[in-house]
């Protein structure tokens, strides 16, 4: 779990930019193989193009030219009337022209006026000249008089269309406009007798002027309420020598609320006021309120007296036999004044349901006086919409008045087509289309065809396919035709020989079981033509240059073909050794180098199989193992035969060579799967005529660095070739 979280190594980043670099390989290696597939397909356009070019007829060109303005009709007074618009004029008279109908007009003027000419089909293409008012009309056919003639025709029927569509236009639009006078009028008439009526049947007492009187009244009716109501609740709150004596501070006609009602609206109609209710004091409240200031003023004089005199005194006495008479007095005139009290609460009270009760009456007929106005407004908006539309539509008419209209059409021929002349055909342009589309549809094909292929290209495709599969070794592609020559000692060939001496490290230095490497080897491959003879050649030859005592024996008993490689004789071989004809250290042959010897093939069979499943077999390779330090077998492909199905699990190891942009993925798969089957060793992969142009192939590059040693730095003549 903890290398889920750690970042990618760079190898895995750079892998990326391998594969996209395989990508585009695979595509130049289709191109380099399939290159005449594209040069077909752009030859077959070509010529498709070009005999489609030449067997047209002989055509001819005509062009005329039309200047195309607004239609535009107006009054004497410069009135717009109807105007089209300029921006859909050109648009609409490209249409004009090109349409079948001006072409069936045209075609009946040159019928009657030249009978004689035959017909034929003449295109009509229609062009703006840039940043102008100018249509340029043009004709091609296969007669040039006939030709000209049509286009001329065609011209002139425009024209005739034109003043035909604006005199139907105009009478339309006459027609149009009566029609909505007419019906403006009845409309007018209509809401004007409607507003009439509802006039007749409502008090325009009330809807006098827009205002609404019963609302006014109701307004008013409402503040005489309130007005009631905080009297009422004043007498609640204050006792009644409060109330009158605040009543008695007011001092505006002796009522406490005086002020407020001086200020109050004037109201129309029998609305009472609040005084009327509890107007000025009673004569009791009076009399009550005269006895209670006298009372002050006697205990005032009580209070002076008393400064001079005793209580005892004469005048003190009198004084205070005129308060107990004035206490008596307050209080008659108390007890008839919280009479008239009551009588005034009660009085509040009755007014103030009876105000109630017409602001509920009246409140009904505001707002029936509301709607009443409302609708008499909508009536009225209607009639004044329709009067407006009446007269607009009126004056409109006036001005289409025939003896008042001038029409003006900016439509005009400019320039007749004069002459017809001969078209050349247009080769270059055709031609460079038919081109890119042969080569389009060539590279469409070449991709599909790709798809189905499964041919690898590079080793980033391999490992796709096969991810398990170990790659021991890639063998770089060898410019040239022909037979690749064996290695030698210090060959020019750097890429090549290096890719070798890799294969080699990865045998010697791998970590086998038991930690040796093994010493009988076998080489094969899924086909033939994979390279493997000669890989299994310079492998070996590779092994013996590190110093190994090598044996090199060509297992393909059917057609193998080691010992051309090293011009020698096929007989006797390996299959005298297995007939027993023929020991195998007699069929042995010395090679030319140096710890290498060469088994070969021996006379051709056809049942080799059971000479490998041969119990002299297994004594053979046992004794070759002993007297080599290894022995490396070329083998027929597995497809081909069962001889290495059958031969390769008797050996330590197996190696499998895959032709890059050659081999077959389904056949590669096919092969590793019988190996598999059979419980053969495959150690790995040998991925042969490798590109050394791919990004994953650089390294190669750097092989000739190494590969010469400088001058300066050279060793003797006599110092030993190979490292």
């Amino acid at each position: 779990m903890e290398a889920l979280d750690m970042p990618l190594p760079a190898a895995s980043t750079l892998s990326r930019f391998h594969e996209t670099s395989a990508k585009f390989q695979r595509y130049k290696i289709l191109l380099r193989r399939r290159w005449w597939f594209l040069l077909l397909t752009s030859a077959i356009a070509i010529c498709v193009q070009t005999l489609r070019i030449t067997g047209k007829p002989v055509e001819f060109f005509a062009v005329g030219k039309v200047l195309v303005g607004a239609n535009v009709v107006t009054d004497p007074q410069k009135q717009v009337v109807t105007n089209q618009q300029t921006g859909d004029i050109y648009g609409t008279q490209i249409e004009i022209i090109e349409s079948n109908e001006l072409r069936r007009r045209a075609l009946e003027r040159v019928r009657s006026m030249n009978p004689e000419l035959k017909e034929i089909d003449v295109e009509i293409r229609v062009s703006q000249t840039k940043g102008s008012s100018i249509l340029n009309v043009a004709g091609v056919g296969e007669d040039g008089k006939y030709t000209r003639l049509f286009l001329s025709a065609l011209l002139d029927e425009y024209v005739a269309f034109r003043k035909e569509m604006i005199e139907k236009s105009l009478g339309s639009a006459m027609n149009k406009v009566i029609e909505e006078v007419l019906s403006r009028e009845k409309q007018v008439k209509e809401k004007s007798a409607t507003l009439n009526d509802f006039l007749q049947k409502n008090d325009m007492v009330v809807l006098e002027g827009g205002r609404n009187r019963a609302a006014d009244y109701l307004l008013q009716l409402q503040d005489s309420l309130v007005k009631y109501q905080m009297e009422l609740k004043t007498m609640d709150k204050l006792q009644m020598d409060d109330y009158l004596r605040a009543k008695s501070a007011a001092g505006v006609g002796g009522t406490p609320d005086a002020v407020l009602e001086a200020k109050r609206p004037v109201v129309t109609g029998d609305i009472p006021r609040s005084d009327d209710a509890f107007g000025g004091f009673a004569s009791s409240e009076k009399d009550y309120l005269k006895a209670l200031a006298d009372y002050k003023l006697l205990q005032s004089q009580r209070l002076t007296m008393l400064k001079n005199f005793k209580e005892a005194h004469e005048a003190v006495r009198e004084i205070d036999d005129k308060i107990t008479n004035q206490q008596a007095l307050i209080e008659i005139f108390r007890q008839a004044s919280l009479e008239d009290w009551t009588h005034r609460i009660n009085g509040l009270k009755l007014k103030i349901s009876s105000f109630e009760e017409q602001i509920l009456e009246q409140t009904a007929k505001a707002r029936e006086a509301n709607e009443k106005i409302v609708q008499h407004l909508i009536l009225k908006g209607e009639y004044d919409r329709s009067n407006d539309d009446y007269k607009d539509w009126k004056k409109t008419l006036d001005r289409l008045d025939a003896g008042h209209v001038m029409n003006s059409d900016n439509i005009a021929i400019m320039e007749r087509p004069l002459i017809a002349v001969q078209v050349d055909p247009e080769f270059v342009l055709p031609l460079i289309f038919a081109l890119c589309m042969g080569l389009a549809v060539g590279s469409v094909i070449l991709l599909l065809f790709d798809r189905l292929d499964d041919r690898m290209n590079s080793l980033s495709e391999f490992q796709a396919l096969f991810p398990k599969e170990a790659i021991i070794g890639q063998i770089p592609e060898q410019s040239g035709h022909g037979d690749v020559s064996l290695l030698r000692p210090n060959d020019d060939r750097h890429l090549y020989a290096e890719a070798f001496r890799n294969l080699r490290s990865s045998i010697l230095f791998k970590n086998w079981r038991g930690g040796k490497p093994p010493k009988l080897i076998l080489i094969t491959s899924a086909v033939p033509n994979e390279g493997k003879t000669t890989t299994v050649a310079n492998f070996a030859v590779t092994l013996a240059f590190g110093g190994a005592r090598v044996l090199l024996a060509d297992a393909d008993l059917r057609r193998g073909g080691l010992n051309e490689l090293f011009k020698s004789s096929a007989t006797p071989g390996f299959s005298e050794v297995l007939n027993a004809n023929v020991h195998w250290r007699d069929a042995v042959q010395e090679t030319g180098n140096k710890g290498l010897h060469l088994l070969p093939r021996g006379e051709a069979q056809n049942l080799t199989s059971e000479l490998f499943l041969s119990p002299l077999a297994q004594n053979v390779l046992r004794e070759m193992g002993e007297a080599y330090d290894y022995v490396i077998f070329d083998s027929a492909p597995v497809l081909v035969a069962d001889d290495t199905a059958s031969f390769a699990p008797m050996v330590d190891a197996t190696m499998f060579v895959v032709r890059m942009s050659s081999t077959i993925a389904r056949l590669t798969a096919k092969a590793l799967d019988q190996l598999y089957d059979r419980q053969v060793n495959v150690v790995g992969v040998i991925l042969n005529r490798s590109s050394t142009s791919l990004k994953e192939y650089t390294y190669y590059n750097y092989a000739s660095y190494y590969s010469m040693i400088p001058e300066k730095e050279a060793k003797p003549v006599n110092a030993p070739t190979e490292a």
